[in-house]
């Protein structure tokens, strides 16, 4: 979920990333040294002046999603509570919808899913 309202209803992100030496954990948008990232995104509804949305990352970058929510070149809409690049609140709303795995004891293929409602 994120803190705003969106102007389009789906898109692309590609700002490459890479660690803030001076302010670690943080990630930064380098286009020097940054390593390739990349975001699909689609808005699945709006309320009280906040958007959800799926993230579809294509590649798997230390806090992709929230640099690439929050940055100015991306959505320029941090996640909701988040303490790093938005608005510390109650918990950071971000969360798979569905994951799948192999347990690793068992190796029975397990898959969970969440119910996407607000």
């Amino acid at each position: 979920m994120l803190d705003g309202i969106l102007p389009n209803n789906k898109g692309k992100i590609q700002l490459p990333l890479r660690v803030d030496l001076d302010d670690r954990p943080k990630q930064l948008v380098d286009f020097k040294f940054g390593k390739p990232a990349e975001t699909d995104w689609e808005i699945i509804s709006e309320i009280n002046n906040k958007t959800k949305v799926y993230f579809y990352p294509i590649t798997g970058r230390t806090h992709q999603l929230r640099v690439h929510a929050a940055h100015k070149n991306g959505l320029n809409t941090p996640i909701v509570g988040d303490d790093l690049y938005g608005n510390k609140q109650n918990r950071l709303h971000l969360h798979a919808e569905f994951i799948e795995f192999n347990h690793p004891v068992t190796l029975k293929r397990m898959s969970l899913k969440v119910d996407a409602d607000f």
